[in-house]
């Protein structure tokens, strides 16, 4: 399987963080966008992501909730929290509801990739 077989959901209200995902890994793999919790659910349930990078803070339906509804429903996909303010609370909440890292903006782009590479590999 190549790696534009693999897709990679992002969810983030700001235009400029889904750019940046854009010019990091748009050319090595299947990049789905989404601006808003309930678009980024309609895209997990139709496209069937590999791997989401998921903003906490979002208008409407924010990222916690949307964990909280994969996790619910046993969606199997892997999901980091892209977050530019850090509560250990929010990241030990997001940890137990299925998270597999928790990644603070501005990203590091060693640690996008980093991540990419090792859940898509």
């Amino acid at each position: 399987m190549n790696n534009f077989t693999k897709r990679i959901l992002i969810v983030d209200d700001d235009k400029g963080i889904l750019d940046s995902f854009e010019v990091l890994l748009g050319d090595r793999y299947d990049l789905v966008m989404a601006d808003n919790g309930y678009e980024a659910l309609r895209i997990i349930e139709t496209e069937q992501p590999h791997l989401v990078f998921l903003d906490i803070k979002m208008p409407g339906l924010d990222g916690m909730d949307v964990l909280k509804k994969l996790h619910e429903e046993q969606k199997n996909v892997e999901v980091v929290i892209i977050t530019a303010t850090h509560r250990e609370e929010t990241e030990r909440e997001a940890k137990s509801l299925g998270a597999i890292d928790f990644l603070m903006k501005p990203l590091n782009i060693v640690d996008v990739e980093r991540i990419a590479s090792q859940v898509l590999s």
